[in-house]
């Protein structure tokens, strides 16, 4: 009994909040195709959100978000080499950057997991810069193509951090931006998102 009275007094404390899936595992109701055209690289099917890479896009939430913490799971064609794609934060003017939108991208390409795109905005990360490209500090361990990675990105005020499998690959500060949208590119490889779950911090 006490232990109930504890979880239920936790639930009502400042900070405290239940985890929102902005992916419902049916449909793709709460998101937005940047192109009418790009709708065609993206379908769903056995709670999976599938995209074919082509044509080159994104897909993002309809709302804008603030100060919250992202987890997804994301996977690549079994025997994929150099796959692409990447988690946008914080989206905001459509085309900054010929098909992508103003934001800042949390990378998912092959071996490059964590690391950190400015597209029109600005940030100061932990690992080297090269070229608007903050470079992760730590190997995650990505998994084999075929198998289930996970992201976390926590996103406070204009800071953000990044866990890529359970290891810390990724810390920013002075972004330009504290909220926006939120997608996941089309960018030539195939690749399937699932458990797409937010939840609110202050």
């Amino acid at each position: 009994m006490l232990k109930i009275f504890a979880f239920m007094l936790t639930c009502s404390l400042p900070g405290f909040s239940d985890s929102i899936p902005l992916f419902n595992g049916k449909d793709t109701a709460g998101w937005e195709f940047s192109t009418p055209e790009g709708k065609a690289a993206w379908s769903v099917k056995d709670g999976v959100l599938a995209c074919s890479g082509e044509p080159i896009g994104y897909i993002r939430t309809e709302k804008e978000y603030e100060n919250y913490s992202l987890t997804l799971e994301w996977r690549w064609q079994a025997g994929a080499e150099k796959a692409n794609s990447g988690l946008l934060l914080h989206i905001s003017t459509p085309n900054a950057a010929g098909p992508w939108p103003k934001c800042i991208e949390s990378q998912l390409g092959q071996g490059n997991a964590g690391d950190i795109w400015t597209i029109g905005e600005k940030a100061v990360a932990k690992g080297v810069n090269k070229g608007g490209r903050w470079i992760r500090t730590a190997d995650p361990a990505e998994k084999t193509p075929g198998e289930w990675n996970t992201m976390t990105v926590t996103c406070k005020g204009d800071s953000l951090t990044i866990t890529v499998n359970g290891v810390t690959v990724n810390e920013a500060t002075g972004l330009s931006a504290a909220k926006g949208a939120i997608g996941v590119q089309s960018e030539g490889s195939p690749i399937e998102f699932r458990n797409i779950v937010l939840t609110a911090i202050e």
